[in-house]
């Protein structure tokens, strides 16, 4: 039976913040220049390779999301006036642990007004193209390229992959099960009620659902095959779009289920835009994988509701399975990330799963001291501790008493390495 993990495993990693190489990149796709940014970790090596697919809307290359109007202070009020940068840190935090990682400029942000004819292929699968630019380059293993799509991007990487036999792997970052015109029709209405406590009035209501009927009876249109040339756009895209792109995402369940490809599913548990029930029906519908995680305290941004930066729970939920499902970095020369499982062998944690307090003892602490952090599922620091001048072996007890039962995550820094160990609390 397939089961939907709402905790993550921490995998031990070894981190050097700054070994990162970055490139203005661009490459062609149906005749429009897609400009990126290619980062590595340094080092000489064929990296496997991340291309991030985005949601929705004019992205750049960052995410670059500015939470500063009137919804965003009702919606997310401990957010409001952050910019957010959500690909980018993904892809910092992807290649701090041994990934390459290919994030672009979507066309309709860089040619706001001079796109020329729209079609399915034009505006919504740059990635193809993207696949063919970093196969030439010498810094990526081929043989392991992944997708990984976010929000609309998720519905649009299985379709990519089909048929394909360069793509190696797939994840999903805050899919929808449901299309797209169901998906914007619900949204339209359950954003006016959350927007109610903050003014939102019954004619606010009355034209989210004349809105949202508009969009279903459009798209009634264009899976019946009933519209013409004379159809007018919807959101400035022509009908022949729309039709190409319902037939490619309707089936996204199938689709994945066709590519049979290492997939992963993540759905984030405050996510107000894609429901946490759309991975459930992912779980129900998907059979060619069992990893479908849930990631509790983060909205559709990736980020907790408080922090305007993306979760490390996430990210390090990503690199586990990536390790797990044989896609590490495998160049001794990469001086990024280091590979030996040493560390980890010198440090020891006792009771695990424990009741109010938790033992460490580390080995090999003397030179420059040792650092000792506990964190929650969603990142926040609830124990610190750092000490010097200390003997080969230090043994730290950790009382956390007053903190609730369930999953946390030990880091140790000892003379600038870092391991992390999930520990669990009765």
């Amino acid at each position: 039976m397939k089961k939907t993990f709402t905790l993550l495993f921490f995998i031990s990693l070894v981190f050097n913040l700054s070994a990162q190489q970055s490139y203005s990149v661009s490459f062609v796709h149906v005749g429009k220049t897609v400009h990126g940014t290619f980062t590595t970790p340094a080092g000489l090596c064929k990296f496997p390779t991340i291309i991030i697919n985005p949601g929705s809307g004019a992205n750049n290359r960052d995410g670059t999301l500015p939470l500063t109007d009137a919804n965003s202070a009702c919606l997310f009020p401990s957010l409001y006036t952050d910019t957010l940068k959500i690909y980018k840190e993904l892809a910092q935090a992807l290649v701090d642990s041994g990934y390459a990682v290919l994030r672009y400029v979507k066309l309709e942000y860089t040619y706001p007004t001079s796109l020329g004819t729209i079609t399915f292929h034009k505006l919504w699968l740059p990635v193809e193209s993207g696949i063919k630019y970093v196969k030439t380059r010498s810094d990526v293993d081929t043989n392991r390229i992944i997708l990984l799509g976010h929000s609309e991007g998720s519905a649009l990487i299985p379709f990519i992959a089909k048929g394909r036999t360069d793509v190696k792997a797939l994840i999903s970052l805050a899919g929808a099960r449901t299309p797209f015109d169901s998906l914007y029709a619900w949204q339209l209405n359950h954003l006016v009620a959350l927007l109610r406590p903050c003014g939102a009035t019954k004619n606010d209501s009355i034209s989210a659902a004349n809105q949202a009927n508009q969009v279903l009876n459009y798209f009634n249109l264009i899976r019946n095959n009933t519209w013409n040339t004379g159809t007018p756009t919807l959101f400035g895209v022509p009908a022949s779009a729309w039709y190409n792109y319902v037939q490619a995402t309707d089936p996204v369940a199938t689709n994945y289920n066709l590519d049979a490809l290492p997939t992963l599913f993540v759905g984030m548990g405050l996510d107000i835009q894609v429901p946490p029930s759309e991975l459930i029906r992912f779980k129900n519908e998907v059979t060619i994988t069992n990893d479908f995680w849930s990631m509790p305290g983060l909205i559709h941004y990736m980020t907790p509701n408080n922090n305007p930066h993306v979760s490390k729970a996430l990210t390090d939920t990503i690199i586990y399975w990536l390790r797990k499902e044989n896609f590490a970095m495998q160049c001794s020369q990469f001086v990024g990330i280091s590979n030996k499982g040493s560390r980890d062998e010198m440090i020891d944690c006792y009771p695990n799963p424990f009741n109010d307090v938790i033992t460490v003892r580390v080995r090999g602490a003397r030179a420059l001291g040792t650092q000792i952090t506990v964190r929650n599922v969603i990142g926040e620091r609830i124990f610190y501790s750092e000490e010097t001048d200390l003997n080969d072996f230090y043994i730290k007890k950790i009382d956390l008493t007053d903190s609730a039962s369930g999953i946390y995550f030990l880091e140790v820094l000892v003379n600038g390495e870092r391991s992390v160990k999930k520990i669990v609390k009765h």
